[in-house]
């Protein structure tokens, strides 16, 4: 009889201490990111408490679209920490850290939508999201300017936006001119036609 005891006390060890290997449950997603196509897009996770690496079998799904994780993190030290999941076009953008996962281009709904972590772990239903390449949504509905962070602390800011071409002030007073010379060559041209 005692050693049925002692065999389920170590049992009932075994399966207590389980969730502590598969912690999970504190992740929440902290700021999302998308340019006007959605070609470049993130979504950043943010952890406050340590021994939460164990991702690997869960899902984050927005629009219709779902991203499966399939490794654990590298450490349990996962205090204070992001996870930054970003389309191939983000890790090609000018400045852009490495993201810890890829994610398949158009994830997000840049009009809005539900960002759902873990099959309700965290639940995020975000408004319209900035698209001008250059500021991002936060979870507390502002929109500052990217600050994507990967799990080993890299943090930078991208610029996709379209930018306009300008022309200097002289190249415009050029351009002007120009035309008018043309258009005066041509109603020139049309009245030697006509007389």
């Amino acid at each position: 009889m005692r050693n049925r005891i002692v065999a389920l006390a170590a049992l009932a060890g075994i399966v207590m201490a389980s969730p502590a290997l598969a912690a999970h449950h504190l992740w929440k997603a902290s700021e999302i990111f998308s340019n006007a196509s959605g070609t470049v897009q993130y979504v950043e996770l943010f952890c406050p408490a340590a021994g939460e690496a164990a991702l690997g079998p869960f899902t984050v799904t927005a629009s219709g679209h779902t991203f499966n994780f399939v490794t654990n993190l590298p450490s349990t030290a996962t205090a204070n920490t992001w996870v930054l999941i970003a389309t191939p076009g983000y890790a090609s953008a000018p400045g852009a850290v490495t993201p810890d996962y890829t994610l398949a281009s158009g994830f997000l709904g840049t009009g809005g939508g539900t960002l759902n972590y873990a099959s309700g772990i965290d639940i995020w239903n975000y408004g319209a999201m900035p698209t001008d390449g250059l500021h991002a949504l936060a979870r507390d509905g502002s929109t500052p300017v990217n600050t994507p962070t990967n799990f080993a602390g890299q943090t930078s800011t991208i610029n996709v936006g379209t930018a306009v071409p300008m022309l200097p002030t002289w190249g415009l007073v050029l351009m002007v001119g120009a035309l008018l010379i043309a258009a005066s060559a041509m109603l020139r041209k049309r009245e030697a036609s006509l007389a």
